[in-house]
């Protein structure tokens, strides 16, 4: 990957020294101290020739001057790019994109304002790579990062159901835990019993149908295949239109909703408190 041969840093120096009239003058400009900038103005001097000495003072050279213009062009570019259309790419899994992010984007326009755009990818690459990579500025899954150059915040823990066909629930009796052991079991190959207080071979003799993802746990139960346990932000709607029925079990899994970003990139930092504002107000309009 090419690099720029100067570095913005150098380039906002030479910048300094030519609205300045003196290196220390330069120095107030950038917030630094004057003895860190003569050495930082030497090395620039030695190793680009874009300064010079001029009568005792640094100055800019032809090449200085012609670079301060394209830094101050480039940064004109940027404010105009920052200030227009913003587009925000985000990462995040299948079923969060299609039952809560999609249906509640339009209120993420209104925060981020008329012109803003969006990316939404579910990269079969783990979500740390996906970010890391620069292929996405935020990721919103329900679990921490790892690595440490990425930032999140934990916004509030993921609520799980047991849910059921909704022609299992008859009048006059309500639907128990203990009724769905007698009956088929629709089984996400990565959820582990413990967190029914089960013991796996219990759920192991019930079980109809493994699955490997959470639309075809929702899809099974829909259709009458058997009972399962899903995220409640996946079936919240289909709960209140009584399609399906949630069934009271006590359920142990400790997962929160979490947005991540890069720690080195400043914009998305500043743009992450929205994000996680527009999280919570829309997971608020489903719990309501």
């Amino acid at each position: 990957m090419e690099q720029f041969l100067i570095s913005p840093d150098d380039c906002l120096i030479l910048r300094a020294y030519k609205d300045a009239n003196s290196l220390r003058e330069a120095a107030r400009l950038l917030n630094c101290d004057p003895a860190g900038l003569q050495r930082k103005t030497q090395r620039i001097s030695e190793e680009h020739g874009l300064l010079q000495k001029i009568n005792g003072k640094w100055g800019l050279t032809e090449a200085g001057v012609n670079l301060v213009g394209w830094l101050e062009e480039s940064i004109a570019t940027q404010k105009k790019l920052l200030m227009g259309n913003t587009t925000v790419r985000i990462a995040s899994t299948m079923w969060l994109a299609e039952e809560f992010i999609i249906p509640h984007l339009s209120d993420l326009k209104k925060k981020l304002g008329n012109n803003a755009s969006f990316q939404l990818s579910t990269p079969d690459k783990n979500f740390e790579t996906h970010l890391t990579e620069g292929a996405c500025d935020f990721v919103i899954v329900c679990h921490p990062p790892e690595d440490p150059a990425i930032a999140h915040k934990s916004l509030f823990k993921e609520e799980w159901a047991v849910v059921a066909p909704a022609n299992w629930k008859t009048k006059g009796h309500k639907l128990t835990f203990n009724d769905l052991l007698k009956k088929p079991f629709i089984r996400h190959e990565k959820i582990n019993p413990d967190i029914f207080h089960l013991d796996a071979s219990a759920l192991a003799k019930v079980t109809a149908l493994t699955v490997n993802n959470l639309i075809a746990n929702r899809s099974a139960v829909m259709h009458g295949h058997g009972w399962s346990i899903v995220p409640k932000i996946l079936v919240a709607d289909l709960i209140k239109s009584k399609q399906i029925v949630e069934v009271e079990r006590e359920i142990e899994m400790d997962r929160k909703m979490c947005v991540w970003w890069l720690r080195r990139r400043v914009d998305s930092k500043k743009l992450s408190s929205q994000i996680c504002q527009f999280i919570q107000e829309s997971y608020s309009k489903i719990s309501e």
